[in-house]
């Protein structure tokens, strides 16, 4: 007979394989990193790492290319999650309506969420080449050819031809959840509003945003973190060039890594974690004090 002890705690044995693999592979790896970036390893020292104090997070610091990256990330986040949000709300808006074919609008929107973010790259390739790309074969054609550009290699527009591509493939999920967010809105209060004479725009003002405000709350932060966590869009279109005009913290993290700087990598990282974390803890603060229930 089986003893009873497990008979009555066999649940948790359906849980200790995810345990087991957590722990190897998400746990682990990240106290080993915390512990590699206080020291110099490297390929130079890879089975007798030095402890060497905050010395890595000083030479960052002191890096033009950090501080460059963290300029470049900053801008890329703030820039994807203010039109992500602006967009993915006022989307999700119209096709809560009764609008025709909206089916197929939700699945064009979605679409990016379901393709690998390489793979989009590689489109958005092809969209800007100078040459043969449709960009600027319609700015030609429109007599717009002035404005024909480089998009990917002069440093002045490229970041900014990375942020449009991020915002396409953000759209998707912020949308749905907006969606969401909407639909749990009850039309009573909307029906109330109407018989007080309140305008579309009083409707959004006083109905719409501070009940879908929990929406707004989670779409914020997922962006903000998308944003700060960006690497494989730069990574497919510019690999942080050109001359560093894109890079960005997964990019400068990577580049780092891959040259055998696992230390100085590392603390790279770990300051990524401190600027993700206080971003997104100050962001939850905030809306969770414009939250409204009724």
């Amino acid at each position: 007979m089986v003893p009873k002890m497990i008979l009555r705690n066999y649940p948790i044995l359906f849980i200790v394989p995810a345990v087991i693999l957590y722990t190897v592979f998400s746990v682990v790896p990240s106290f080993v990193g915390l512990a590699a970036a206080f020291t110099d390893w490297s390929t130079f020292y890879l089975l007798k790492p030095t402890y060497v104090g905050l010395q890595n997070f000083k030479d960052l610091f002191e890096s033009t290319g950090f501080l460059a990256a963290i300029r470049h990330t900053l801008l890329y986040t703030v820039l994807h999650t203010v039109f992500v949000i602006a967009l993915g709300y006022g989307l999700a808006i119209i096709l809560n309506n009764q609008v025709k074919f909206k089916n197929a609008y939700r699945v064009i929107i979605f679409s990016p969420v379901v393709i690998n973010p390489l793979v989009i790259s590689l489109v958005f390739s092809a969209l800007y080449n100078p040459t043969y790309g449709p960009i600027n074969a319609f700015l030609r054609k429109i007599g717009l050819g002035s404005l024909a550009q480089n998009w990917l290699t002069e440093p002045k527009i490229a970041l900014y031809s990375v942020i449009i591509m991020g915002v396409w493939v953000g759209l998707g999920s912020t949308v749905v959840i907006f969606l969401a967010g909407l639909q749990s809105v009850s039309a009573d209060f909307y029906e109330s509003a109407t018989i007080d004479g309140a305008g579309g725009l009083k409707k959004f003002r006083y109905i719409t945003l501070p009940l879908t405000m929990h929406a707004l709350t989670i779409n914020t932060l997922l962006v903000l973190i998308s944003g700060l966590n960006v690497f494989g869009e730069v990574y497919g279109l510019t690999n942080g060039g050109p001359n560093g005009a894109t890079e960005v913290f997964g990019t400068f993290i990577f580049a780092n890594f891959s040259q055998g700087l696992y230390g100085y990598a590392a603390a790279a990282g770990l300051v990524f974690t401190v600027v993700v974390s206080i971003s997104s803890f100050t962001l939850l603060g905030l809306f969770r004090k414009m939250e409204v229930e009724y």
